[in-house]
């Protein structure tokens, strides 16, 4: 009989569990004694309020009890063991629903028992000091008195996981950590002395070595170390010694020494591999295809293709639908990610394409550290956060339109990934398409949200000094009578920027104007060929364009913000009617408490 038991905070999970069993399993729902309610549902939700009066996280103990194939016992035999349980770990008189789970392929059924740890007296958890001990205790008693097959406390065999520093190193080198213990506990066993040992490792490709802590070490395919202890062989280091006692262990190789082999054993494999058997004909289709390529580049460099905006494709694109342009649930810096990313022909098109309206930055390993602490916080209160893995290269969108908030400037600076979200290609695509850009002259998240910011900050003071300005009259600008609306107006005179300057300085006196008026000096050298002009030059069209942009960029966040507004007010409602129902099922029990002690 093996009884294994666990502490459950989950209540209605554990009653979905205890009536349904898995998917080739059978539930019958057979006894629920000692609960207020007769559904179980309900019993286990009220075990939740009154747990919140005794601050107990774990407020259930859930037990499954199984025998070996071919024992079953009676309704009335499984009603002892449950009590004979109950009564070892001290939850006498506590309420306790019990089921049976049968196996529709084998029809062997074992049974579930779950136990409310709240005294409804005491208001306390019932404690359940050492209870794996007290279940193998009474699992062997009941053995004896039902005359059931006797089962070992302890497991046969080595079984002993792999530590975590294991884990690590077989996940960075892309080893199956668990085939190569596995192999090493396998030639092992097939062997009675060290050199058999040796060479059954040798014709797994596995190599031995002395260790600089442990006697013996295993040197995998890869580079990897395994150290021969009892975690592998289930045996202790005295034991390994005396099977390896016919082996001088400064004669084995060191573990440098053992990887130094592997490695050229792995360039000699390599080149000494059997060349595949030439076909002519497949020779001929691939000279053509080359050919085809060729030309097709050379009409690319000479720019003869009908395409304005070539897009870059990857085998399988046209199959998946995926093109140039964004698909319908991608809006704003997202979609304008897309399109760069599929219309730009390498790395440095892509930079500059989103240059206007976001920057790159690479991920340090500080950042990549707090994603993982935000995301762990955020899986726990029930939202979502974004991981980043250290060295990855992420999009920092501009602003836009800014706002002020307690004195800070505010606005869109969302961290985009490159992802199959924001890209439709995998990771390994795209880490290939990035692999031009050098990532140490990249800033970081923090360093890139800061540039951004200053540069936002600059242009808000720039054009805060042109308020100023104007609302002085220092600007005077002409009626504007063409119909391009507010870009390309005229200041009046040939030179703006020295008319106003000296205009300035010959009718106005005091420190504080002269301060504003050197302050946005720079800007008004910047921006006098756009009011001065009388035709629309390119760099009006592309401000226009940028004043466009922002002002989308502006109803985007607006937006945003109404919809996170409605979406809090739903959070807090939702919390609201949660803890009223909770109160209704605390005044409910009170009364179901109240009425009993008056019977």
């Amino acid at each position: 009989m093996i009884a294994k038991g666990t502490t459950h905070n989950n209540g209605p999970k554990l009653a979905q569990y205890m009536t349904t069993g898995k998917e080739t399993e059978r539930a019958e729902f057979w006894q629920l004694v000692g609960f207020a309610a007769g559904d179980v549902r309900e019993a286990f939700r009220s075990v939740h309020v009154m747990a919140e009066a005794t601050r107990c996280e774990q407020p259930f103990f859930h037990v499954q009890v199984r025998n070996p194939d071919g024992e079953e016992l009676t309704r009335d035999q499984w009603r002892r063991v449950a009590d004979r349980i109950e009564t070892k770990l001290g939850l006498t008189d506590q309420p306790r629903a019990i089921a049976f789970h049968v196996n529709e392929q084998t029809g062997h059924e074992h049974m579930h028992v779950a136990w409310s740890r709240i005294d409804a007296e005491t208001m306390r958890a019932v404690p359940l000091p050492f209870f794996k001990e007290r279940l193998k205790e009474v699992s062997r008693e009941l053995e004896k008195t039902l005359d059931l097959t006797r089962v070992k406390n302890e497991r046969d065999g080595p079984v002993l996981a792999p530590t975590r520093d294991e884990f690590e190193q077989a996940r960075r080198l892309g080893v199956d950590i668990h085939g190569v213990r596995q192999t090493i506990r396998d030639c092992f066993e097939r062997s009675d002395n060290g050199r058999s040992f040796e060479a059954a490792l040798a014709d797994r490709g596995l190599v031995l070595a002395q260790g600089a802590r442990r006697d013996f070490v295993v040197i995998d395919h890869e580079g990897g170390m395994h150290a021969l202890g009892k975690r592998i062989l289930g045996v202790n280091a005295g034991q390994t010694r005396e099977r390896l006692a016919d082996l001088d262990r400064d004669q084995l190789p060191t573990v440098e020494h053992a990887r130094s082999f592997i490695r050229e054993q792995q360039i000699t494999r390599d080149r000494t591999k059997a060349e595949p058997m030439r076909d002519p004909h497949r020779e001929e289709m691939a000279w053509q295809d080359a050919l085809a390529k060729a030309a097709i580049e050379k009409e690319k460099i000479e720019r003869r293709f009908v395409e304005s905006h070539p897009g870059r494709e990857t085998p399988g694109s046209k199959e998946k639908g995926q093109g140039s342009q964004p698909p319908e649930h991608l809006k704003g810096i997202a979609a304008d990610i897309w399109i760069a990313y599929h219309q730009s022909r390498d790395v440095n098109e892509f930079v500059d394409s989103l240059e206007r309206t976001a920057r790159l930055a690479c991920v340090t390993k500080r950042e990549a550290d707090r994603s993982h602490r935000e995301a762990a916080f955020a899986r726990e209160a029930g939202r979502f956060a974004p991981v980043y893995r250290e060295g990855e290269i992420v999009i920092v969108a501009d602003p836009g339109r800014l706002h002020r908030r307690e004195g800070e400037i505010t606005g869109r600076r969302g961290v985009y990934q490159l992802n199959r979200y924001t890209t439709g290609h995998d990771r390994a695509t795209i880490e290939k398409f990035l692999a031009p850009l050098d990532r140490s002259s990249l800033p970081s998240i923090e360093a890139t949200k800061q540039i951004i910011q200053d540069r936002a900050a600059a242009f808000d003071l720039e054009r805060q000094a042109f308020r100023d300005l104007s609302s002085l009259g220092v600007l005077k600008r002409e009626k504007d009578t063409r119909p391009t609306g507010r870009l390309g107006r005229e200041i009046s005179g040939k030179d703006p920027s020295s008319r106003v300057v000296t205009r300035q300085a010959e009718h106005v006196t005091g420190k504080a104007l002269e301060a504003v008026a050197e302050l946005a000096a720079g800007a008004i050298e910047t921006l006098a060929n756009m009011f001065g002009a009388t035709e629309r030059t390119p760099e009006q069209i592309q401000a226009a364009h940028d004043a466009g942009e922002r002002a989308a960029a502006a109803a985007e966040i607006d937006r945003e913000r109404f919809k996170s507004e409605q979406d809090h007010l739903r959070a807090v409602e939702a919390q609201e009617a949660q803890k009223l129902d909770q109160e209704r099922q605390r005044t409910y029990y009170e009364r179901q408490r109240d009425g009993g002690r008056e019977r």
